[in-house]
């Protein structure tokens, strides 16, 4: 079964019952655009009009390839020779789609940039033309040589030595400034702890994260 279908209709809703007919998919889950919209009532037939639409099923498939081809198409754009893959991990979850995509360069490290910032560029922008596409609810993950759960691993070591410090020192710690994804990891890989505190401090989008032993802290809560 196709996902994507071209279909005429005497009006946009009646070509999306057909489509979805046809696509064997509730309406609700179909993304289209109007291709052709024709008047015929002038030349005196009493047809009225003619819309054609193309519609297609919003299913984890369509938007893995149509994510991927987006994301292809902006390696292209910065010049930048690589190969996009869909990992077997897609799924939805609360209706929101799930697309995991992965990155094959030549590990140079160019496609991750400082604390992964280039990656997460591309992320940004492929989840915000994705879900323009697909009316939102889909949620692009982006990757390289498997920084991400690199970067994960990496920052929980150092919320633990951190915290180990600020326990034996009794005074608060403060990390380097960080996005909010790699603040949330700091915040979860400490959450347990009963003899510290965690909380963002600072303006802006990098924030810094402060241990604060338990008998110390106050203030704002984590964030």
């Amino acid at each position: 079964m196709t996902d994507v279908i071209e279909m005429e209709g005497k009006s946009v809703e009646n070509a999306l019952e057909k489509a979805s007919s046809d696509l064997g998919v509730e309406k609700e889950n179909l993304v289209y655009e109007v291709l052709e919209e024709t008047d015929r009532s002038f030349i005196g037939i009493g047809m009225g009009k003619k819309i054609k639409i193309r519609a297609m099923a919003k299913t984890p498939e369509t938007v893995a390839e149509t994510s991927k081809k987006i994301l292809g198409t902006l390696l292209d754009f910065m010049g930048i020779q690589a190969v996009v893959e869909i990992q077997d991990k897609m799924a939805m979850e609360d209706n929101i789609i799930h697309v995991f995509l992965e990155i094959i360069g030549d590990g140079s490290g160019l496609l991750i940039g400082k604390h992964g910032a280039t990656l997460d560029a591309f992320q940004h922008l492929v989840n915000k033309i994705t879900n323009r596409q697909f009316s939102g609810s889909c949620n692009i993950h982006v990757d390289t040589e498997n920084y991400r759960k690199k970067r994960e691993e990496n920052l929980t070591q150092l919320a633990r030595r951190m915290s180990a410090k600020a326990k034996k020192t009794q005074k608060p710690v403060f990390l380097v400034p960080l996005s909010a994804k790699d603040r949330k990891t700091v915040h979860m890989a400490l959450k347990e702890d009963q003899e510290i505190q965690t909380k963002s401090t600072g303006d802006g989008p990098m924030k810094r994260v402060v241990i604060i032993p338990s008998r110390h802290a106050s203030g704002s809560p984590a964030g």
